[in-house]
């Protein structure tokens, strides 16, 4: 039998791992839109920290989301899935 604690260490170690790719990995933020319903403009402008004006031109391909941004909508996404597989858990 597998002790409690080899589990704990488990998924710590699986967080920080997956914590460590989100943090290198880039997504489009516009992507978040597709995959959230219900998640607007403005909402994600504000999630991000830029304007509205800025999501509308990166949805009009007038301007790239910088690099720091990519990975932040990034880190958002995989905020989501975890939170998504916890509420499956419970």
């Amino acid at each position: 039998m597998i002790g409690s604690s080899w589990g704990k260490k488990f998924m710590s170690k699986t967080i920080a791992i997956s914590r460590i790719e989100a943090e290198t990995q880039e997504i489009d933020p516009l992507t978040l839109l597709n995959i959230r319903e219900g998640l607007t403009r403005d909402s994600l402008a504000l999630m991000l920290g830029v304007t509205r004006d800025t999501v509308d031109k990166w949805a009009a391909q007038r301007r790239q989301p910088s690099r720091p941004i990519r990975r932040l909508a990034a880190e958002i996404l995989a905020r989501w899935e975890r939170d998504r597989i916890t509420e499956r858990k419970m």
